[in-house]
């Protein structure tokens, strides 16, 4: 069974790090003895991730690697809106959240958890919030 996995730009950039976090090595254990896995990053999370210079090349390296979402149709940006109503974070991380829900993310690795948390369960999703 193929696990997915959300990264918001925390995410993005702990997995860029050339020793990622611990709990990052360990969702990417899962991944590789399940044999099949796919890590999908959403394209605004670009805006948070990327500086515009040379000090983006490790970034640049992991957005290679992942599936990068680059349409919001109309549908899941009101999904998105409908998650951030009543709940703290940012439209990017509604997104995010939005992404992690539909997609029924096993995993979610990011650095704002508990803005994450709550757009996770307003949404019903029961991605592991996995904090860098």
């Amino acid at each position: 069974m193929s696990l997915t996995v959300v990264l918001d730009g925390g995410g993005v950039h702990a997995w860029a790090q050339r020793v990622p976090p611990r709990d990052v090595l360990a969702v990417m254990e899962v991944i590789r003895r399940r044999g099949a896995g796919r890590v999908l990053v959403p394209s605004v999370v670009t805006v948070e991730a990327l500086t515009g210079d040379a000090r983006d090349a490790a970034v640049n390296k992991v957005l290679k690697q992942v599936d990068l979402v680059e349409e919001l149709p109309l549908t899941r940006a009101r999904a998105a809106a409908t998650l951030r109503q009543g709940t703290p974070g940012s439209a990017v991380d509604a997104v995010v959240a939005e992404a992690a829900v539909r997609s029924r993310a096993g995993f979610l690795i990011t650095s704002d958890p508990d803005d994450m948390a709550a757009l996770i369960d307003r949404g019903g999703g029961a991605t592991h919030i996995v904090t860098v």
